[in-house]
C-alpha cells in the first residue's frame, strides 16, 4: 500500500467516524427535543402545574351538548388532564365517543350514585349534592398516582353545565394552597364569592346571602387546590351525611385550612367574574313523548342518547 492509498484510508475512516458521531449526536438531540415537548405537553412533569380537572356527570338529553361544549373549552388549554367519572355502572359509549374524538388528555372513570341518594321526582334540583361518591373517585385516583413532591399541579372541579373563561385556569395554575374567585349565578345571587381590600392584596370578607357563617361561604366552582395538599390530605373528599352547603367547607377544613382568610385571590382581586353557573334546562319534548306512545319509530341517528 502506499502512502497515499494509506492515507485515503484514513481519511476516509475519519470521515465515517465523524459521519456516525454526528447522526448519533442528532439522534440525541432529536430524542431529547421531542422528550421534552411531551413533557410539556402532559405527564405530570411539567414546567408549569398541570391542570387536573375533575368533572362528575350524569346521563341525561343535554349531557352530549354540555360536554361538547366543556370538551371546547379545555381544548384550548395545555397541560392539562380531564378526569371525568360518570353517575352509571360502567363507562357509556356517549361519554367515551365524547372523549375519544375531543383530543383532551382524559381519565374516564365510573361509579354509581346509590339509589338511596337519587334526587326524587318532587325534589328541587339543589335538594341533594350531587357528584359525591364521582368527585371522591377521581380525588382517589390522583392519589394512587401522583406523587408528592414529584408531580406539580393543580386541581379544580368543574362541572358540566357551567361556562368558564379561559382566563381563570390559567390564573389557577399559581395557587399555593387555595385559590379563589367569584362565581356568577351561585347562591341565589348575580354572583357570590371573595371581596378583596382595596388593594386587592387579600381577602376581607366573603359575599354570600345563603348560610354566611360558614367557614367558606364559597361554590364548588369558585376554588382550586394545590395537588400537594390532596396527596399530604389522604381522607379529604365529600360525603352525603354533610348538611346542606357544607361540602365545600368541610372539604377545605379537611386539607387543613380554618378561615376564608387563608384563600389567595385571583381574578384582578376577586373584581372579576370569570364562572358560571348556567345550568341547563331540562328540554321540554312533549311531542316526542307524544309520538312514542302512539309507537312511531322515528328515523336512526348515531348522536341520540
Amino acid at each position: 500500500m502506499t502512502v497515499w492509498q494509506l492515507v485515503r484510508a484514513i481519511w476516509t475512516s475519519l470521515r465515517c467516524r465523524a459521519a456516525v458521531f454526528v447522526c448519533i449526536f442528532l439522534i440525541t438531540v432529536y430524542l431529547y427535543i421531542i422528550g421534552n415537548q411531551n413533557k410539556a405537553h402532559f405527564n405530570g412533569y411539567a414546567d408549569r402545574p398541570v391542570l387536573y380537572i375533575i368533572t362528575a356527570t350524569y346521563q341525561r338529553y343535554v349531557q352530549r351538548a354540555e360536554l361538547t361544549r366543556m370538551c371546547n373549552t379545555l381544548n384550548n388549554l395545555k397541560d392539562i388532564l380531564w378526569i371525568i367519572v360518570e353517575d352509571s355502572t360502567e363507562p357509556t359509549w356517549v361519554v367515551s365517543n365524547i372523549l375519544n374524538n375531543c383530543g383532551v388528555p382524559f381519565i374516564h372513570l365510573n361509579i354509581p350514585t346509590p339509589s338511596s341518594e337519587k334526587p326524587k321526582a318532587n325534589e328541587p334540583f339543589w335538594f341533594r349534592p350531587k357528584g359525591i361518591l364521582q368527585r371522591n373517585l377521581g380525588l382517589q385516583w390522583l392519589r394512587q398516582n401522583l406523587i408528592l413532591g414529584r408531580n406539580k399541579g393543580v386541581l379544580y372541579i368543574a362541572d358540566d353545565d357551567n361556562s368558564y373563561n379561559l382566563r381563570i385556569f390559567e390564573e389557577m395554575r399559581s395557587t399555593k394552597r387555595v385559590s379563589t374567585w367569584p362565581v356568577g349565578f351561585a347562591g341565589e345571587l348575580p354572583w357570590e364569592g371573595c371581596v378583596t381590600s382595596r388593594n386587592r392584596s387579600h381577602i376581607v370578607s366573603m359575599w354570600s346571602a345563603y348560610k354566611p357563617e360558614r367557614p367558606f361561604p364559597i361554590d364548588m366552582a369558585g376554588f382550586a387546590v394545590n395537588i400537594d395538599l390532596i396527596l399530604k390530605h389522604k381522607h379529604a373528599g365529600f360525603d352525603y351525611r354533610r348538611s346542606r352547603g357544607m361540602q365545600e367547607s368541610q372539604f377545605l377544613l379537611d386539607l387543613g385550612l380554618k378561615s376564608w382568610k387563608e384563600l389567595e385571590p385571583l381574578a384582578d382581586g376577586c373584581r372579576k367574574i370569570l364562572v358560571w353557573h348556567t345550568r341547563t334546562s331540562e328540554q321540554l319534548l312533549t311531542l316526542w313523548n307524544k309520538l312514542e306512545s302512539q309507537g312511531v319509530i322515528p328515523p336512526s341517528i348515531d348522536d341520540w342518547p
